[in-house]
């Protein structure tokens, strides 16, 4: 049994480690996709329709497309390092289960030597 949940944290570490070095790879399809262009990363329509969202601040949501272009380049940078870490904490997590996989399973590979050298 040990040794199916070694396996099992193997592949999800493994995912974790191209989490961590792959970043865009692994990344949520909507907020790739969303960074992938200005028009994509723009303020919603919704939110420039005043009947729709009245609560919503009515003052004008347009920048200029420089402006546009450096806050969406941050906030892409901004995604992949909340995706790395994100890998780096489930690469952790993977680490711990390996660790007390392989001292489950050692104990248990003693006991059951000591077991057949007593029969």
């Amino acid at each position: 049994m040990t040794l199916i949940c070694f396996v099992i944290a193997l592949g999800i570490g493994i995912h974790d480690l191209i989490q961590i070095g792959i970043p865009e790879f692994t990344m949520n399809p909507y907020g790739y996709e969303r960074h992938q262009s200005n028009q994509a990363f723009g303020p919603s329509p919704l939110l420039m329709n005043r009947a729709l969202a009245p609560a919503v601040s009515t003052e004008p949501l347009e920048s200029s497309a420089e402006e546009l272009t450096e806050q969406r380049e941050k906030s892409y940078q901004g995604a992949l390092r909340s995706e790395r870490r994100r890998g780096l904490q489930g690469l952790t997590i993977v680490g711990i289960v390996m660790v007390i996989d392989i001292l489950v399973f050692g104990v248990h590979w003693i006991l059951a030597k000591r077991t057949r050298a007593a029969i």
